[in-house]
């Protein structure tokens, strides 16, 4: 498993925190949360985004692969609001760079991640409990469009991430025999 791979899938289950609602959370950070699911939800995927979405995470990769301090910068990062995380990677230089060099803005990046995500899980939830789509859309507050389209392009999801994973950099510490990953 890649390093790439595993950072984005620790990320992906941090983002989970974001797109989620929250029970007992204080008024500010629900509103908060809130703003960013629908915000999430709004937003439209397609594989032209998907595919300039991964392009970016190589590019973000290799920036990460060439200067290790960057890592640092982005501590708790998954625990920001969508506005928050944007202005992190905004204000990173070559991060920036390796985002804009594929056309997308660093918002267009940060949301087609989160409505990923959001499209993802719902898909698994509705796939794995055999739960109606309907129902899943409704309590999730997910985009019904984007768990279609997730829905819809599985397989192409999975083999355009395994080709991207293929072309990101590895880390000279990551050991690719180890096949489980470790929490963190």
């Amino acid at each position: 498993m890649s390093d790439l791979s595993s950072r984005l899938r620790v990320h992906a289950a941090r983002l989970a925190v974001v797109v989620l609602p929250f029970a007992a959370a204080p008024v500010a950070a629900q509103s908060q949360a809130d703003a960013d699911l629908k915000a999430i939800s709004a937003y439209t995927l397609t594989i032209p985004k998907y595919k300039q979405y991964l392009d970016a995470s190589v590019n973000v990769a290799t920036a990460a692969a060439k200067d290790p301090s960057l890592e640092a910068r982005f501590e708790d990062f998954g625990n920001k609001s969508l506005s928050e995380q944007i202005k992190v990677m905004e204000g990173v230089p070559q991060i920036r760079s390796a985002i804009a060099a594929t056309g997308l803005t660093t918002r267009d990046y940060v949301l087609t991640q989160g409505a990923l995500l959001q499209a993802g899980m719902a898909y698994a939830m509705a796939k794995g409990t055999g739960m109606p789509v309907d129902s899943v859309v409704k309590k999730a507050g997910v985009s019904r469009a984007n768990l279609e389209f997730y829905q819809k392009n599985e397989a192409e999801i999975a083999r355009l991430a395994k080709e991207a994973e293929a072309r990101a950099p590895k880390r000279p510490d990551a050991d690719d025999s180890d096949s489980g990953e470790t929490a963190e």
